[in-house]
């Protein structure tokens, strides 16, 4: 006596082979969707390459500018620029001869 699955065509071998369809569809949505993703990242990717060029360009003429105005006052005003030249040495130098014997101290302890 024949079983009804050893035939051919049978339903097992239809559902086999619409199992195998389903997987082969399943597997091309997710490269679908893999696909897209990389494309959303890559073009998000370029964007912000570009807004940070963009940045860069801006915060190097503002640079620019700000030294060639800091240029024109120095030039207008020497001698006010030579003492906070001074002044900001001076305080620079008490800082740092405070820093070092407060070194000083907390080693000797």
């Amino acid at each position: 006596m024949k079983r009804v699955f050893d035939k051919p065509g049978t339903q097992r071998e239809k559902n086999g082979r619409r199992r195998e369809e389903d997987e082969a569809e399943i597997a091309r949505r997710i490269e679908k969707g893999i696909n897209e993703a990389k494309a959303a990242i890559s073009e998000k990717l370029d964007d912000s390459k570009t807004v940070a060029e963009r940045f860069l360009k801006q915060s190097r003429y503002a640079v620019e500018d700000g030294l060639s105005e800091l240029t024109h006052a120095i030039k207008r005003h020497p001698v006010s620029f030579l003492g906070i030249a001074f002044a900001a040495g001076a305080a620079f130098g008490l800082l740092i001869s405070y820093s070092s014997k407060r070194q000083e101290e907390t080693s000797s302890e």
